[in-house]
């Protein structure tokens, strides 16, 4: 009776945009310059409704006029006389008229959807496809159309990333042409790849995922070019605009899709190395990924049938129902566990549509809407089922993999929703809240502050902990030990995930509890088994993981997921790695095959992206689930330290580690998961590095990889972890061995050691390294203006770390001249080459990762011009001041990088990447060798903002303001300069921190970081009483444009006290851009009563 809605609507000549669907009432349809009339089919939805076309004359054709848009309104009336209208635009053009009417691509759709007016898309291929089929639509005969200069519909050839297509439509009478553009994007190839050729495999490496460039974006001006890959470029320069490996500023179009530099890769010969062993056969890479379903190759399993009956323990558990799972049920006026677990796959499937796309994260939703409103009630929908069927296991792990999800969605894709009734959520920050209070108050009697580094908490729980022991109170003693393994998981590589396992507030905690209740119930049933495995294996207890898995193994042999987790725990064990280690090769190479295999199919697929239709813990073979690509690096680990035929080599292994982890990283949000992919690649880098020093004759190779691992460290999200700080340090100390005296390798040593220093608690250690840092960044100032090949500075010899690798240096040579120990008597050796670095993995430590307001700094075969304020030293503990994060980095303005000085380069002996090899033979593998340079050391301000620092910290600062000075004059727009020095004469002399601070340029459009300072120099005048100081008028209105005027508020209150109303008037119209006699102002003024 009230249905005014059309079920269907056609038009002819035509086609309307977008297509047609009941709610939608607005469309366009361009027909060409001949056509004088549209006919309008419309069929409404109820027989007995009726409609009315505008302008038609009761028929259905609508006349139209050359070179115009006619407006036809369609008027629908339901037998109630509800009425509801259509409308539609149509636009005949006229000759004149440049047009496309649409776009079909074979095998890809457009985004966004075709309009006329739209000159911009975006279409996504398989990765398989290596050509494409453009049919460009005009609405007239008579548009000539050309697709990339040629003739519409023909094969054009894609590269391995982006395509760009160009497709010009001419209007009828040849006066006027309109260019449309479409990218086109292959899916990236999910497996490594290799040039054959060694030169090619240097240049067109990326040299954060270290394979093959896809979609290259190259630096604008970069000198020598600097090319990333584009989804990892975008992922790193998303906050920060600085170039994460020079730390050159990134100004206003500095982002080059660099077409070129795809089309000259894609006519490359390369390889795809497999996982059982040797590699494909060469081909073009533009059409590589056309034979990677070939690379699929999923190898018979060994049976293990009976293997692991013996491993099945008994789990010593009672069922009984969990607090926080009471407050999970809710009140349905439903009661059948059935129905309730329907309607809890309902609200998973409007959850699953609701999601956001890869890159979407912290979206605003409203009350009840979000993706997360969805999950929560299917949890309580099953929540509430179990309280009817509590005996029924596959509830419990239902409710198990909910919880999990949870937690990994309010992770992955920045969804964590803080709701003022959810017990749960406060009583874990409650919890938290205590256990960290307790922490800071053993620091503060042991004289270590809240906002020290972890590594200094650590160390007075330790102090605490065997204080407690020597004077007999075991018990405190042992408490003091659980808040010290609490306190050290949050900082661990497993840490957050690890953490919040064992917090049973905690939504991933009682996932685990809940998989354990559902074990509980019934044994025997391998998928109960599993998960509880996999959980024990995120908690980091990999024994148990161990038996646990080999249990799921006995009730299912063939379980592929359990045979990775096992090989992951065996490999991870301390127990079982060593005896078991073969053995855990074959189950990880499995588990890596499966995944390439599954991750092969989707590249193939012609969806844009795979639509998530299960739980995470329902579908582990995916990248983001970092436990798989964990495992991949302790495979590349294992094959290292084992002979294994038939597998690939362990270097092909961290590149295919560093691969993955490159591709998942953009599509996650930055939170616990984010970091673990982070601690993927810097295993990857750091594994790889290892392999390379014991190669000969790489030396610019491995130089270059020294600078991208510092670079990662630097651009890293990690926090908290000494050990990676100790790994920078090591991989700039491998730098600086390679290249002595250049000036940005001491200045990168010097940053990682004062790094350490910050991060140390005080002692001979850190003194130590504040001494290193200050010889480091007084030798790389020293090399300025000279060439790298220069003597090694007395500054650089007399550290101990340089003379310590000289001493086992001359200790090698000894051992490799020594007499050849006879048969039976060992194998003479060689120790590495450096035996500082961190171990392989780098698992677990405490301390910050010294992040505080630097970035990375800059490259040294690159000039610094005034006014770029990209380039920072790492300030360890500045954010813990409450500081803002990257201050001075991330909005970097006006700067400008001057182009590298020219490099005498000798181009390396040609070679031939051999095959993948066994790992005895893996140090014959040479990795493409970088071209041998000359380095000139220019002179540049990194060092000095860096050595300011140190002496700062050493309590020099009358030498300490003699550099930042010469920082302020050589880039006038660091922030951090201004800071720094500032708050080193705070307290003695404020109003002369105040003149360090009004140097500061103010730019036409000032940002957060200016706002900073701008803030500051008013806290100093304000304090001070000086209100007559011009400099604070001035600064006020700064800030508050910057801010909003709230921020004036308790400013404006001491001057309304002070009768300061000449001075207000001056700030709030400088605010509103107006004059002080303004009629507007003048009433406010009144209102305010300060005239």
């Amino acid at each position: 009776m009230d249905d005014c809605t059309l079920s269907k609507l056609t038009v002819k000549p035509g086609t309307l945009i977008p297509a047609f669907k009941t709610d939608v009432t607005e469309y366009n349809v361009t027909v060409a310059s001949n056509v004088e009339k549209i006919t309008l089919n419309p069929t409404t939805s109820d027989n007995g409704a009726s409609f009315s076309i505008s302008g038609s004359g009761g028929s259905r054709d609508v006349p139209l006029k050359e070179g115009v848009t006619t407006d036809i309104k369609i008027e629908v009336s339901s037998e109630d006389n509800t009425l509801k209208s259509y409308f539609v635009h149509v636009k005949r053009l006229s000759a004149k008229d440049a047009v496309l009417t649409d776009i079909l691509i074979k095998n890809g759709h457009l985004e966004p959807e075709f309009n006329p007016n739209q000159l911009e898309y975006y279409c996504r291929l398989p990765c398989n496809v290596s050509e494409a089929t453009i049919t460009p639509k005009a609405p007239d005969p008579k548009n000539a159309v050309t697709v990339n200069g040629g003739k519409p519909e023909a094969q054009l050839p894609l590269n391995t990333g982006l395509t760009e297509v160009k497709i010009e439509v001419t209007s009828p009478d040849g006066t006027n042409k309109k260019l449309y553009i479409v990218e086109i994007v292959r899916k990236p190839i999910p497996r490594h790849v290799k040039f054959t050729d060694t030169k090619a495999a240097h240049d067109f490496e990326c040299p954060i995922s270290l394979s093959p460039l896809y979609c290259p974006i190259t630096v604008k001006n970069s000198n020598p070019r600097r090319s990333y890959s584009g989804p990892i470029i975008n992922e790193l320069t998303k906050i920060s605009k600085v170039d994460p490996l020079t730390g050159d500023a990134l100004l206003a179009g500095w982002k080059i899709q660099d077409f070129e530099l795809d089309k000259s890769m894609a006519t490359q010969s390369a390889v795809i190395p497999l996982t059982y062993g040797g590699s494909t056969e060469p081909k073009k890479f533009s059409t590589l990924a056309g034979h990677l379903a070939e690379c699929s190759k999923l190898v018979p399993q060994e049976d293990l049938s009976g293997k692991f009956g013996s491993s099945a323990e008994t789990l010593k558990r009672t069922l009984e129902e969990h607090k926080w799972q009471k407050s999970l049920q809710q009140i349905f006026d439903e009661t059948n566990p059935e129905i309730l677990k329907k309607n809890c796959q309902a609200h998973l499937d409007a959850y699953y549509k609701k999601l956001p796309k890869a890159g979407q994260f912290r979206q605003q939703y409203n009350d009840g809407e979000s993706p997360m409103d969805e999950l929560q009630t299917a949890i309580h929908c099953m929540a509430t089922a179990l309280k009817f069927k509590p005996k029924d296991a596959d509830i419990h792990l239902k409710l198990a993999m909910l919880l999990e999800e949870k937690y990994l969605a309010e992770d992955m894709f920045g969804l964590k929703k803080e709701e003022k009734d959810e017990a749960p959520s406060l009583n874990l920050q409650a919890k938290e809240s205590s256990k960290e209070e307790e922490v800071f108050a053993i620091c503060k009697l042991k004289g270590i502050d809240e906002s020290a580094p972890v590594s200094h908490h650590l160390k007075a729980l330790d102090n605490e902990y065997h204080h407690l022991l020597d004077s007999g109170q075991s018990g405190k003693a042992d408490h003091v030990q659980s808040l010290y393994v609490w306190y050290s998981k949050k900082v661990s590589q497993e840490g957050a995930a690890a953490h919040k396992a064992e917090d049973n507030e905690s939504p991933l905690g009682q996932a685990y509890q809940k998989y354990l209740d559902a074990l509980c119930i019934d044994e025997s049933k391998a998928v109960y088994n599993f998960h509880v495995g996999r959980l024990l294996v995120v908690k980091g207890n990999y024994e148990e993981a161990v038996k646990r898995l080999e249990a799921t193994l006995s009730w299912n042999s063939q379980h592929e997921m359990a045979r990775f987790y096992l090989g992951l725990a065996i490999s991870l064990s301390k127990k079982e790695s060593q005896a078991r280690g073969k053995e855990a090769i074959k189950y990880l190479l499995a588990g890596m095959e499966l995944l390439l295999s599954e991750l092969s199919k989707q590249a193939n697929t012609a969806e844009e992206t795979i639509p998530k239709a299960a739980l995470f813990a329902e579908n582990l073979v995916r990248t983001s689930n970092v436990y798989l690509l964990r495992g991949i690096i302790q495979l590349g680990n294992l094959l290292t330290s084992n002979e294994v035929k038939d597998a690939m080599s362990s270097m092909d292994v961290f590149h295919t580690a560093a691969l993955l982890a490159t591709q998942v990283l953009p599509t996650v949000c930055r939170g616990d998961v984010y970091k673990q992919i982070e601690w993927i690649l810097v295993d990857a880098h750091s594994n790889l590095l290892e392999i390379l020093i014991k190669q000969k004759g790489v030396d610019e190779l491995i130089a270059s990889r020294c600078q991208r691992l510092s670079a990662l460290i630097f651009n890293s999200t990690i926090s908290g972890n000494y050990k990676l700080l100790e790994l920078q340090e090591a991989t700039c100390q491998k730098l600086v061995k390679i290249q002595p005296s250049v000036s940005y390798s001491l200045f990168l040593l010097g940053s990682a050691q004062f790094a350490l220093y910050e991060n140390t608690p005080k002692g001979e250690a850190s003194k130590l390294h504040l001494q290193d840092a200050e010889n480091s960044f007084k030798a790389s100032i020293a090399l300025e203006g000279k060439t790298s090949e220069e003597k090694v500075l007395d500054l650089v010899t007399n550290q101990r770390w340089w003379m310590e690798f000289v001493k086992k240096e001359e200790e090698a040579k000894k051992a490799s001249s020594a007499p050849v120990v006879p048969p039976g008597g060992g194998k003479v050796s060689s120790p590495p080459a450096n035996t500082t670095a961190a171990t392989r993995g780098g698992r677990g430590g405490a301390a910050a990762a010294g992040r505080g307001r630097g970035g990375q700094p800059a490259a040294a075969s690159t000039t610094q011009a005034k006014g770029d304020k990209s380039k920072h030293v790492s300030r360890g503990n500045a954010a813990a001041r409450g500081a803002p994060a990257a201050r001075g980095g991330a909005a970097a303005r006006g700067g400008k990088a001057v182009p590298a000085p020219n490099k005498k380069e000798t181009p390396p002996a040609k070679q031939e990447t051999p095959p993948a090899t066994e790992p005895a033979k893996e140090a014959k593998q040479v990795e493409a060798q970088a071209p041998k340079v000359v380095i000139k050391n220019v002179k540049s301000y990194p060092p000095r903002l860096g050595l300011a620092r140190v002496l700062r910290a050493a309590d020099q600062p009358d030498e300490a303001k003699k550099f930042y000075a010469e920082v302020i004059d050589m880039a006038p727009e660091i922030h951090d300069a201004y800071i720094e020095s500032a708050e080193m004469l705070a307290k003695s002399s404020p109003l002369e921190a105040a003149d360090v601070y009004s140097k500061f340029p103010v730019s036409e459009n000032p940002n957060f970081d200016d706002a900073f300072i701008f803030g500051e120099i008013v806290r100093i005048l304000m304090k001070a009483e000086k209100f007559d100081d011009e400099r604070l008028a001035k600064n006020m209105i700064a800030y508050g444009k910057v801010l909003g005027a709230v921020v004036l508020e308790r400013y404006t209150k001491i001057l309304e006290q002070k009768n300061k109303n000449e001075l207000l008037r001056k700030v709030y119209a400088g605010l509103n851009n107006k004059s002080v006699d303004d009629p507007d102002m003048q009433a406010f003024f009144k209102f305010k009563f300060w005239i």
